[in-house]
Parts: C-alpha cells; structure tokens; sequence
C-alpha cells in the first residue's frame, strides 16, 4: 500500500505534475503511472471488487477511452479540478479493472487473462492513433515542448508510445502469468 501511495503521489501532484503542465508525454506517463502501477498495486493490496469483473472491465475500458478523446483531454487539462476529476477517476476505473483481474473465483485464471488481453488491445487505440497522425491532435494547454526540444507532434508521438509499449508490457506480463496458471490447474486436473 505505502508502494501504491508513493507512485499515487509522483503521478498526481509530485514531481512530474510541472512537467506534465508543459509536455504531453509527461501527462501520458502519468496516466501509465496510474493505470500500470498505482491501480495494480491498490489492487493486489486488497481494494475490494464491489462489481462484476466485466463490469469493472467496461468501466475501466469506457473511462479510458472518455479521457483520451482529445474533447475530453483538453476539458479536463484547462483548469486544475478537471484534470484531479481525469487523473481521480481513471486510477479508480484501473483500480476496480485490476481486482477484478486478481480476484480468484468468479472467473478461471483464463477467462481473466483474456479480459486484461482484451483491455490492452482497446487501450492501446489511442495510443496507436497519437503515435501515427500527421499532425498534433492533443497537446497540453501550456504546451511547451519546445523547451525540451521537441515539436508538438513528435510530444505526442512520445505520448503514444508510452501508451503503447510500456503499458502493454505490464498488461501482458500479467496476463501471461494468468494464462499460465490456467494451463497450469488444467494440466494438474488431468493429471492427478
């Protein structure tokens, strides 16, 4: 828990905030920070699952997706509260994602690996999408990307690729380890 709640304080208001005011591709990292991380750790610290694993999938899914929707994106980064709202309620979603992902029983170790599999492949559109377009469709309000000698798009194109890889290492690390446990119980059952 104290792990969870330090990487919660360097995502959300601790040493990347000021940077995150100026570079898109900071204010991705923390929401890789968040969603890759604080969310897991909150989770296997014993955060408890007050709804189904797939509805905890939908609503993590949706309220990623919501918050990457470059409408969204620039509501939530204008004023401080909104961007609280977007940081508060995609670690939350990412939260209630992950128990469902490490709670035993209500689904096979198989079922759950294939709902984080399912997660990343819908998470990383956008990701994919900033990392491919020609030109900046998100960027912060106080960009300023030049002071780390980059243009607009390739901050975004940083962005994306943080989505992208970083994310997908943990979720597919994790869903291998599911995957292999479900192979594992299945091969124990055959042979007794």
């Amino acid at each position: 828990m104290a792990l969870a709640g330090a990487v919660l304080a360097v995502a959300g208001v601790g040493l990347l905030q000021p940077t995150a005011d100026q570079l898109f591709a900071a204010h991705m990292m923390q929401h890789l920070l968040l969603i890759a991380l604080a969310a897991p750790l909150l989770a296997l610290a014993g955060t408890k699952l007050p709804i189904s694993p797939m509805a905890g999938w939908a609503l993590f899914v949706g309220v990623f997706l919501f918050w990457h929707w470059p409408a969204a994106f620039q509501w939530a980064a204008k004023r401080p509260l909104t961007e609280l709202l977007e940081l508060v309620s995609i670690c939350a979603a990412a939260t209630l994602f992950w128990s469902g992902a490490f709670q035993p029983g209500r689904l096979s170790d198989g079922a759950r690996a294939l709902m984080v599999m399912t997660a990343a492949i819908v998470t990383d559109l956008p990701g994919v999408v900033m990392l491919f377009a020609p030109r900046a469709i998100c960027a912060m309000p106080d960009e300023n990307a030049a002071r780390f000698g980059l243009t607009a798009l390739q901050d975004q194109q940083i962005a994306g690729l943080l989505m992208w890889v970083p994310a997908n290492l943990m979720f597919f690390g994790i869903a291998t380890f599911l995957f292999a446990r479900w192979i594992g119980v299945g091969e124990r059952a055959a042979n007794p």
